[in-house]
């Protein structure tokens, strides 16, 4: 039996938060059975998604969590709850405030959650786009991004759930969204496709990251169709938008260009995005970057 202490201070910096996860990730152990997370001073969306995920698939494993009345409001770490209300009115409540809460939307195929899964995500995007006064082309760029991660938990992940996140910085003129899974990773749709492709040679998480984002699609695609979501999306974040592009998955890192080792497995397959707004570039349009 033992107890990991999770410590972080209040800080912007992308890698200062995957350091948190890297951390707390390499301080874990086969009997680990209590986190303390009373330390954790900041849950911007990496961190506040990451850890919701990642308690809500070990209840084996007891969280002492901190008493803040900000953890409340944005539903850390069980996830909004929309089944019963409309998006519509739930996030009425944010409108003057300059995050959502965690959002834990459904991947089922079923009418009535596709309809509602949609409704969601339409919603969280409407609501970024108030909060930040997003001028139209650069609504259009990150509704695309939102749809295309989104619709890539749904396709390929086998999880029930998907995660996602956002929070605006106004001081610093920057936005930031986490997306995120538990389900099999970007190895683990390789791993287990079944079609005429042949991926057996991808066996590990690097080499499964870096064929996604060459167009390896696991989608039964007709000659017409290519599979570069990720890449069309990439592209688009950081050449159009100035923004930054984080995937994980597995111990794959990549960071905008690179790809590197992460030292150590994570439990879910997450995407990040922070997208800088202060000088909304005017001639930005998405169809410079769709295929």
């Amino acid at each position: 039996m033992s107890r990991v202490t999770v410590v972080n201070s209040w800080n912007h910096q992308t890698g200062q938060q995957l350091l948190t996860i890297r951390n707390f990730l390499l301080d874990l152990s086969n009997d680990t059975t209590e986190v303390d997370l009373t330390r954790l001073k900041f849950y911007p969306p990496l961190i506040s998604i990451f850890f919701s995920q990642f308690i809500q698939n070990n209840p084996e494993i007891e969280f002492i969590l901190p008493v803040s009345s900000y953890l409340n409001t944005i539903d850390f770490p069980s996830g909004f709850n929309y089944t019963n209300i409309e998006p519509e009115a739930a996030f009425t409540n944010f409108n003057n405030k300059t995050y959502l809460p965690i959002v834990k939307f459904s991947t089922s195929t079923l009418e009535s959650e596709v309809i509602l899964r949609n409704k969601l995500i339409s919603q969280t995007g409407q609501m970024i786009r108030k909060i930040t006064n997003l001028q139209t082309n650069y609504y259009s760029g990150i509704s695309y991004l939102i749809s295309e991660l989104t619709d890539n938990i749904v396709e390929h992940s086998r999880a029930s759930f998907g995660w996602i996140m956002f929070q605006y910085y106004p001081s610093e003129q920057f936005m930031d969204i986490c997306i995120a899974d538990s389900g099999i990773g970007i190895l683990g749709a390789y791993q287990s496709y079944i079609g005429p492709k042949n991926f057996s040679h991808i066996s590990t998480h690097k080499e499964a990251v870096d064929n996604m984002i060459k167009g390896a699609s696991t989608k039964n695609l007709t000659d017409q169709e290519r599979g570069f979501g990720v890449h069309t999306s990439r592209e688009m974040l950081i050449s159009g938008l100035n923004g930054k592009y984080i995937y994980l998955s597995g111990d794959a890192l990549l960071n905008n260009y690179d790809l590197i080792d992460f030292g150590v497995a994570s439990n879910c397959t997450l995407a990040f995005l922070r997208i800088p707004i202060q000088q909304q570039n005017t001639n930005f349009s998405v169809y410079d970057y769709t295929e």
